[in-house]
């Protein structure tokens, strides 16, 4: 049988992901830091019969981390889900602040698969999957901090793909845009003192349009699943309305095209957005034509 570790599985995507593997037949570890979060989703798995396990993992945590793996034994599947997703300027978001969000978007995210590699060498097959963004192809102002932490991840990943393959061990990124879980929550908005507030406002247009029409956690669940179950999974996928739109549109624009369209005063910014996209960012009430997955 085989075995699938997922990191976050409190809510949202990796909650999501947990039980959509389970239901597939896979052995799934669902981590998180506090597995009296996971009582309901134990509730579940019971009545459905589920092969599911709650255990308690800090992906910041180093020992945390190698207890899990340790009584996990070999693991065959990682999803490394667990993350944050921080709003604010470069020059405003506090030193600390990135020093938190880096250990846990990417260091903890090297911690568990650092851990889980021996195994997987020495069984001679693997498959991890890590969490990126259309954040971590796409930088727009506000998202720096959190875009800098999925170019890393994007950036890692495809060099384990390389690393990994001659061991059969696949590394895949999945990008998806906005999603409906609790994480869209802590988000938070920038400070309306903020001296950048104008490319603030810009910002603020584009995130609501997206969250006000944002793709299901089962969505990705079945993303990651479809990937598990590929021979010859590839190096990305993305997943969710507009993500796709946003890699062609940055593709389409040159570097001072893109700085310009952002920093642009807003007047010139939402009719220029909808040229190019056909999206009405000040309309709420319908959803795109494209509102599909791709």
């Amino acid at each position: 049988m085989t075995t699938a570790l997922i990191t976050g599985t409190s809510s949202g995507i990796g909650r999501s992901t947990a039980l959509r593997l389970a239901r597939g037949g896979l052995k799934v570890w669902a981590s998180m830091r506090n597995p009296s979060a996971g009582k309901d989703m134990l509730t579940i798995a019971s009545g459905e019969g589920l092969d599911l396990e709650v255990i308690q993992l800090d992906v910041e945590d180093d020992q945390s981390v190698e207890s899990a793996v340790d009584s996990i034994g070999a693991v065959d599947v990682l999803v490394n889900n667990a993350g944050l997703s921080p709003v604010g300027s470069v020059e405003e978001f506090a030193l600390s602040e990135w020093k938190q969000l880096f250990e846990t978007n990417v260091f903890g995210l090297i911690r568990c698969t650092q851990a889980v590699l021996p195994g997987m060498r020495a069984q001679g097959s693997g498959r991890i999957i890590n969490i990126s963004s259309v954040a971590g192809r796409v930088a727009i102002p506000m998202f720096g901090p959190y875009s800098s932490s999925k170019w890393a991840v994007e950036a890692l990943t495809e060099t384990l793909a390389s690393e990994g393959k001659i061991f059969d061990i696949h590394a895949t990124l999945v990008e998806p845009g906005a999603v409906a879980t609790p994480i869209r929550g802590k988000t938070g908005q920038p400070d309306r003192n903020s001296p950048y507030r104008p490319v603030a406002k810009n910002w603020g247009f584009s995130v609501g349009y997206d969250h006000a029409f944002p793709s299901e956690p089962e969505e990705v669940a079945d993303c990651i699943a479809e990937l598990i179950e590929n021979p010859s999974p590839p190096l990305r996928v993305t997943v969710g309305r507009g993500v796709k739109q946003m890699i062609e549109l940055r593709a389409d624009h040159d570097d001072e095209q893109w700085i310009n369209l952002w920093s642009s005063d807003t007047s010139n910014f939402l009719p220029t957005w909808k040229a190019l996209t056909g999206d009405d960012l000040t309309d709420l009430s319908t959803a795109p034509d494209d509102a599909s997955s791709q």
